[in-house]
């Protein structure tokens, strides 16, 4: 059976992954409710579980996709319409 894939939303927000021993900086590229594409360093590895803050709540997924520029994670659980719509924004907050 075909699962139907989440739509996704281009982005460009700048965020913190974090792994149970370091952290890293990443842009968003494209985001659904279910995952997310990213750009920046190199992941550690696929199935690695990392975290980022949405809207001050703590975010869990793995990282299901490894590239030279970056990956793609898959979360723990949906996001919300809300954090959904926060990550969706086109903002840099990288100063």
């Amino acid at each position: 059976m075909l699962q139907e894939r989440s739509d996704r939303w281009p982005s460009a927000w700048m965020m913190e992954l974090l792994t149970g021993s370091r952290s890293f900086h990443v842009r968003v590229r494209n985001v659904s409710a279910t995952g997310l594409r990213f750009t920046g360093v190199r992941p550690p590895r696929v199935g690695v579980k990392v975290a980022f803050y949405a809207m001050g709540r703590k975010v869990q997924a793995r990282i299901v996709r490894c590239e030279a520029d970056g990956g793609a994670l898959q979360f723990r659980h949906p996001l919300t319409p809300a954090q959904l719509a926060n990550l969706r924004q086109f903002r840099d907050d990288t100063g």
